[in-house]
């Protein structure tokens, strides 16, 4: 990781679909740059920013299908997946050549090297063949259509206009284990994260969260409430009231069965798809 001074630390709580449970992320932003496409397959030579000292020697390339400031890169000493990707460059690696070259990547399984100006992550892990399950921790997914989206994120992160995440932290859920399993809730990680709430999450967050808090805490019949009229806006909102609920707030059953009985909107919750 590489600290900088025109890093913008956004944290927020994304809303888990199962209707009682959060999740905690923190994106650390830059401004966005100029140009955000990619779009072609580079060769960017040794790797000598490698994390290990023996990875050093590997190629790099960047794969093309980073957005903005973050860059997908494979790595590898395999002579053919060398050539393949070499013959590649200049085009897409979803074009009829970089089709063909996928098989070779399988077979050489390339380390994948992800890149932006805050960090760099590196990932060991063999790639599955067609069919077959990723393993468990670290592991990438390369996926077309999400890619062809053009997003930087996803859609129920409120990064504001702009930005874009160079970097996401995702710090244990109050509500699962590092694997995403679901477990009996823990308040000690929830204050944690709250504190870091105080300090990063955006001003609407805090309006909503602090107005449903006081009208729950003054007896407010939920119906009355000026409920929000954006989305994120209703997210925070129905995780206050959950979060209200673990915390034995009276009265905050009512405000739930007016406000926290549709499926989560959009897509699904970030929480969900780090363990995909």
């Amino acid at each position: 990781m590489t600290p900088r001074d025109d890093i913008r630390v956004v944290a927020y709580d994304t809303l888990s679909s199962d209707g009682e449970t959060w999740g905690q992320s923190v994106a650390f932003c830059l401004p966005a740059p100029p140009l955000m496409d990619q779009g072609a397959v580079r060769a960017l030579g040794t790797d000598e920013d490698a994390i290990r000292p023996e990875d050093r020697a590997g190629a790099l390339f960047d794969l093309g299908v980073g957005r903005g400031h973050v860059r997908f890169c494979a790595r590898t000493r395999d002579a053919a997946l060398i050539a393949a990707l070499t013959d590649l460059e200049g085009q897409s690696l979803f074009s009829a050549a970089g089709a063909a070259a996928m098989t070779t990547v399988l077979a050489a399984q390339p380390h994948r090297v992800v890149i932006s100006p805050l960090a760099r992550v590196e990932v060991y892990a063999p790639i599955p063949q067609p069919g077959g399950k990723s393993p468990d921790g670290p592991h990438t997914h390369l996926l077309p259509k999400l890619i062809a989206s053009g997003r930087t994120h996803a859609a129920n992160a409120p990064i504001p206009p702009g930005l874009q995440p160079a970097l996401m932290l995702h710090p244990r859920s109050p509500w699962r284990d590092a694997m995403g399993l679901r477990t009996s809730f823990d308040p000690g990680l929830d204050r944690i994260f709250q504190a870091i709430l105080d300090d990063h999450a955006l001003d609407e967050d805090r309006r909503i969260r602090r107005a449903v808090e006081a009208a729950v805490s003054d007896g407010q019949a939920p119906e009355t409430f000026a409920w929000p009229d954006t989305r994120r806006g209703r997210i925070q909102a129905r995780i206050t009231l959950r979060r209200l609920a673990q915390q034995g707030r009276q009265g905050v059953s009512a405000w739930r069965r007016l406000y926290d009985r549709e499926p989560a909107e959009g897509e699904p919750d970030e929480e969900t798809a780090l363990h995909a």
